[in-house]
């Protein structure tokens, strides 16, 4: 894979079929789910304290707000 980080130099990395929830805050909310989603694994994000990251093929359906002044976020979907 290509990241800004590896530049024109490639990166090898694995690759990982996995299912995403993301639970709703009270039962009548439901969660949001997707079956199956391709991810790779990056150890350059343990190292920061990252478990994960979304991506905008996730993001494109939910709201996500950012408060920068309080480093607060809100994720709707």
């Amino acid at each position: 894979m290509n990241t800004p980080s590896t530049g024109a130099q490639p990166h090898t990395a694995n690759q990982y079929d996995v299912g995403l929830l993301i639970p709703g805050p009270s039962p009548a909310h439901p969660a949001y789910y997707v079956h199956t989603l391709a991810v790779v694994a990056a150890q350059l994000l343990q190292t920061q304290g990252f478990h994960a990251l979304l991506g905008r093929d996730i993001l494109s359906h939910c709201l996500l707000a950012y408060n920068g002044a309080t480093n607060l976020f809100t994720l709707a979907y």
